[in-house]
């Protein structure tokens, strides 16, 4: 049986020691998610936008991936945020992947910036910066708690209610039109977790980290064989 090709947004950063050196990666546990799942991870670097549509022919599923903030222009408002982490080059080219996928019939998952980044592409904004959510554990620490609602697939995986990891001073403000909230922290109502209500649109994003607690429990390697083998 063929295996479906994951194709995973890469970042870029600069080399420590070097800083004129770019290094273009993606954090290991997506690509060990992907293959411990039975599917060929396929990392796709920052590129000019006009690349998305060749990427996306060649993947079967897209997993947009954490990182840097979005930058608010595209949801129409000014930096806000004291963290000064952005990178307009990867946002331009993530919002032309996700064009392409939409456009292919692709389905997309996607992981705290990546779900951030959809519902901006879909029409939604963001909350620029929010207190509680950046943890100071290691990254197998489940600091937030979770409700999920009923009948969906992350309640078949996690249950009605669990506990997360979690790394983001951003959120989602602005729901957009085709997307609805299917897991929230019950603390302040941080969105949790997205589907798409638009039939046309194969979409699951989540605001924790799963890629982070593959070692630590079975829920997340789960996730990433319904991201794999069902979206």
């Amino acid at each position: 049986m063929t295996k479906p090709v994951i194709g995973i947004s890469g970042n870029e950063r600069p080399h420590a020691k070097f800083p004129d050196i770019l290094w273009s990666y993606t954090p290991s546990g997506y690509v060990k998610g992907v293959q411990e799942a039975g599917g060929i991870p396929l990392i796709l670097p920052i590129s000019d936008p006009s690349f998305a549509a060749h990427y996306v022919s060649m993947i079967d599923k897209l997993i947009l991936t954490g990182g840097q903030n979005v930058d608010p222009v595209f949801y129409g408002e000014e930096k806000q945020t004291s963290d000064n982490d952005f990178n307009l080059e990867r946002d331009l080219f993530e919002f032309a992947l996700v064009e392409e996928a939409l456009k292919q019939e692709k389905p997309i998952f996607s992981v705290c910036r990546g779900t951030q980044l959809m519902n901006i592409a879909l029409g939604g904004s963001l909350n620029q910066e929010i207190e509680n959510h950046w943890q100071d554990q290691p990254t197998d620490y489940l600091s937030q708690n979770m409700l999920v609602t009923s009948g969906t697939a992350l309640e078949k995986i996690y249950g009605s209610s669990t506990s997360i990891n979690s790394f983001h001073h951003q959120s989602i403000k602005r729901l957009a039109d085709d997307l609805k909230i299917i897991a929230y922290d019950p603390a302040d109502n941080t969105v949790e977790a997205v589907i798409s209500t638009n039939q046309d649109i194969n979409f699951l994003g989540v605001q924790w980290h799963p890629e982070l607690l593959l070692e630590s429990r079975k829920e997340d390697k789960a996730l990433f064989d319904y991201v794999v083998n069902e979206l």
